[in-house]
């Protein structure tokens, strides 16, 4: 019997390390079939911040200079070299390119501050996931219009080439984020307003950040949290993505660090995406979940800085319940708010909507009185491409009704994930560029229909909708709360910024 049960065991033990095993062996052998070669800017090391070495800058000017060192490297080693610069006609690093220029010549791959005339408070911004400090640029120049300091901050391994992400650590990216933080407290002064956010990544980053900072005396307390489709918490298969690239020491099995090797032809965001930054990703949300936990048993949440979230229903990244559930409903009643932005409901296109959609838009407009405002941007009535506001306070069920004088655009079925934070007519993501605007490079208002297979991108990222044609919400009710908190700190310094609390 004990031989037997023994017996047992072996067999189990050797069935469980075999799953593992058998997912690594097929990802590597499709990744190496699937994947299309694998060129100098996958694979090229440059000399990026890192938080563990005994050098990482201590302050934002240090992040700064290294940063200078970092394009200069990069300029140097790839653009420079003959051997190894892109030579495709749209290639971000073929120096010959419009994207090129963009990438390289603007600002916006790096980090970036904008100052007002006279400063009456702070914010720190910050990016998604293989995104550049571009995305935060209309957020950006929002905020310098209502009189504050903007510092918009380029995470480690983004910006460059999609090789910095390959052994990029989540802790590079906060430990940046701190650097920024106090910069731009600083900068705002004692008693103005001092707000942290950002998209997708930044978002959580952000989030962790004022979290921590509840029981951290050295980090500043922002005021208020700002977030864009933050990446509160993502799929439970990104698990998976700590075992994926197991094989690729092996030469044959280089791509397995790569879910996808795509063409480089947008400046400001990477089109390859490595298996390691959805495996940082996913670290990162679990930390904040753990954050989320001791703070909580700590008491200390009642003091979280208010948070003002925007979220789409629909987002093949971060889900809604997650905003919600995993945040949201977690923080005591504190002047929090949350505004969703639904599918385009028309008659016309009822039948046509995924019924996971219907049930979700179902399920909030069910839900019981919230901790949070929540303010949804949706459809007049299944006649009608206009769009109204329905909101409900914090505490009631009772719905009140803004209009907006806004309305779908023809063929525009949902904002995403990516849209967010984009104006409809940004120069390069915007459904309706600027003219005239630079930089130029129109890539939202791309208009593409053919056969499947046709590109080696998939016609579905392309017609993605890359701009939102509702972000005069996002400006009108940002500019509110700047004006709210803007007297708040007028009418009494002492309490502009939240108290802070000792250490236990």
């Amino acid at each position: 019997m004990l031989r037997w049960a023994s017996r047992a065991a072996v067999l189990l033990i050797l069935l469980a390390l075999s799953v593992p095993a058998t997912i690594l062996l097929v990802f590597a052998i499709q990744a190496q079939v699937r994947l299309g070669d694998l060129r100098p800017w996958h694979h090229l090391k440059l000399s990026e911040f890192r938080a563990d070495r005994p050098d990482a800058p201590r302050t934002f000017a240090d992040y700064k200079r290294l940063e200078d060192d970092l394009f200069a490297e990069l300029r140097r080693r790839l653009l420079d070299d003959p051997s190894a610069a892109d030579r495709a006609r749209l290639g971000r690093y073929n120096p010959e390119t419009i994207p090129a220029r963009l990438a390289f010549d603007t600002p916006y791959n790096r980090s970036f501050e904008l100052v007002p005339e006279e400063i009456r408070g702070g914010v720190l911004l910050v990016h998604g996931l293989t995104d550049s400090p571009y995305s935060m640029r209309a957020l950006a120049e929002l905020f310098r219009d209502q009189g504050f300091y903007v510092l918009a901050l380029r995470l480690p391994g983004h910006g460059t080439i999609p090789a910095g992400l390959v052994d990029v650590h989540w802790r590079d990216w906060y430990a940046a984020v701190v650097l920024a933080a106090r910069q731009v407290a600083e900068r705002a002064g004692p008693g103005r307003p001092f707000y942290v956010g950002g998209h997708s990544t930044g978002g959580a980053l952000t989030t962790l950040y004022s979290l921590r900072s509840l029981g951290d005396l050295s980090l500043p307390r922002p005021t208020r949290v700002i977030l864009v489709s933050p990446a509160i918490g993502i799929t439970k298969a990104a698990a998976l993505t700590k075992l994926l690239s197991g094989l690729a020491f092996l030469p044959w099995f280089e791509k397995s660090r790569w879910m996808n090797v795509l063409p480089e032809y947008d400046p400001y965001k990477y089109n390859s995406f490595p298996v390691n930054a959805a495996s940082q990703i996913h670290s990162l949300t679990l930390e904040l979940q753990r954050t989320l936990d001791s703070q909580g048993a700590e008491g200390r949440l009642g003091a979280m800085p208010r948070v003002l979230a925007f979220q789409s229903l629909v987002d093949a990244t971060v889900t809604t319940a997650e905003v919600v559930s995993g945040l949201l409903k977690r923080l005591p009643a504190r002047g929090h708010e949350l505004v969703l932005f639904d599918i385009n409901r028309s008659e016309a296109l009822q039948d046509l909507i995924a019924p996971p959609l219907v049930e979700d838009l179902e399920k909030v407009r069910a839900a019981p009185a919230l901790p949070f405002r929540l303010t949804l941007i949706a459809n007049r009535s299944p006649e009608s491409n206009e769009v109204i506001a329905y909101t409900r306070e914090a505490g009631t069920r009772e719905t009140g009704q803004t209009e907006l004088g806004l309305r779908w655009p023809r063929g525009v079925l949902s904002l995403g994930h990516v849209a967010l934070p984009f104006p409809e007519d940004d120069p390069v993501y915007g459904l309706e560029p600027r003219p005239g605007a630079a930089p130029w490079y129109p890539l939202g208002a791309l208009t593409v229909r053919g056969e499947a297979g046709t590109l080696v991108v998939s016609l579905g990222n392309l017609a993605r909708l890359r701009s939102n044609p509702f972000f005069q919400v996002i400006r009108d009710r940002i500019a509110e709360v700047v004006e709210a908190d803007q007297k708040a700190a007028v009418s009494n310094p002492r309490t502009a910024a939240p108290k802070e609390e000792p250490r236990h």
